[in-house]
């Protein structure tokens, strides 16, 4: 029987995705000079990137002096996760779209759109986000909100996944504390387009050994 990997998520308009991409490749990253020289552990920003990059080994140095300060998420992957729902057949997979459909019709449909960013929000976190403003509450009831949804079929699935912001970029090891300033500095400048939250449900099967992944299902909000 045919299995496939069940994903919800928060999937923006491509337009809007495209306009918040374009804020990220907008600050140039600087030419950084190779140095052996510690750096001091400044507040803020700047010490998040000097804990990251003092985590690094020495040895590694060399190879941090040529790598790139982001590495960019590509647009067709920025989304806002919401849950996994495991390995799933095909029967499981429409008990589970006609679940969170259920659920949905009694979810107001959020309008948010992007404004602000940050970076290494949180304890192992190095990707830089770029915020939300808008009906996040609600949008915050949907995350919270589809994973009980599919409870009553036997699915306890993580509830804790669900934040409210889109991973644009990771650091790297030659990340710079001015440049991510700056990077969050464009971000919270910006603020883009209206858009209305949907839940997409996503799937991920093989085909000759290889993962291709494809929505299952656009479910809107609201009655």
């Amino acid at each position: 029987m045919r299995r496939m990997l069940v994903h919800g998520a928060i999937i923006p308009p491509r337009p809007v995705l495209d306009a918040v991409a374009a804020v990220v490749r907008s600050v140039a990253e600087p030419v950084q000079p190779v140095t052996s020289e510690p750096a001091p552990q400044p507040r803020g920003l700047l010490g998040r990137v000097g804990r990251h990059r003092s985590a690094e080994s020495a040895a590694d140095a060399p190879a941090a002096a040529a790598t790139p300060m982001l590495e960019h998420v590509p647009v067709d992957l920025m989304l806002l996760p919401i849950t996994g729902f495991g390995n799933l057949t095909t029967n499981d997979a429409h008990r589970l779209v006609e679940a969170v459909r259920e659920a949905a019709a009694g979810w107001a449909a959020p309008t948010v759109r992007f404004a602000g960013g940050t970076a290494l929000d949180y304890p192992g976190d190095w990707s830089v986000w770029a915020k939300l403003e808008g009906d996040v509450e609600e949008l915050m009831t949907v995350g919270r909100g589809v994973p009980q949804s599919v409870e009553r079929l036997g699915y306890f699935v993580d509830r804790r996944q669900f934040r409210p912001m889109l991973s644009v970029a990771t650091v790297t090891p030659a990340t710079t504390g001015p440049f991510l300033e700056q990077l969050v500095g464009a971000l919270d400048a910006f603020r883009g387009e209206d858009w209305t939250a949907e839940i997409s449900l996503t799937k991920e099967t093989f085909v000759d050994g290889r993962p291709e992944t494809s929505e299952l299902e656009r479910i809107p909000l609201g009655s």
